[in-house]
């Protein structure tokens, strides 16, 4: 493997699919809640009632938003591995990358997803697109190549989380 190694990601349609069904099966549960349908629908339900009904329905909504949005903007990313184990990201509009240092004890590799919790090295919270911080990053085979998918694979199980050669040892 020749260092760095530089990944581009795209989104998933298996894991948007997945997302807008679940949150489907979550809007179409809350109209077996009584007190969700009772308020939306009935005349004599109180102000609070039907705002706290609303409300509800609301936070399905932006779940979903936020659960679409995490997704999408995975498209045009690029990663950059590097021997050491930092990790550089970059995102789709080029500007603005970031470098990362993996938790060592947050790395899970399956044959068919990988979850890592990245650490940023200036202490600023990690962000993919420059805008939301990332508190962890799930990747499935399809976010990238077959090549790339198993470079990331190998990458994760063998450099990441491995201490920076530059960093002070804290006795």
């Amino acid at each position: 493997m020749q260092f760095p190694l530089e990944l581009r990601l795209r989104s998933s349609r298996a894991i948007i699919a997945s997302v807008l069904v679940a949150h489907l099966a979550a809007a179409l549960a809350l109209f077996h809640v009584p007190a969700v349908v009772g308020a939306l629908h009935a005349h004599e339900a109180s102000a609070l009632e039907r705002t706290g009904a609303l409300l509800v329905l609301l936070t399905v909504f932006a779940s979903l938003l936020r659960a679409l949005w995490s997704e999408f903007r995975k498209r045009g990313c690029m990663l950059c591995l590097h021997e050491d184990g930092l990790l550089e990201v970059l995102p789709a509009t080029g500007e603005g990358g970031s470098v990362w240092r993996v938790a060592p004890d947050s790395v899970v590799v399956l044959g068919w997803a990988v979850w890592f919790r990245p650490v940023a090295l200036d202490g600023a919270a990690p962000c993919c697109d420059g805008v939301v911080p990332v508190p962890a990053m799930m990747l499935l085979a399809r976010n990238l190549h077959a090549r790339d998918w198993r470079l990331l694979r190998i990458w994760l199980r063998h450099k990441a989380g491995r201490p920076v050669a530059d960093a002070p040892v804290l006795a």
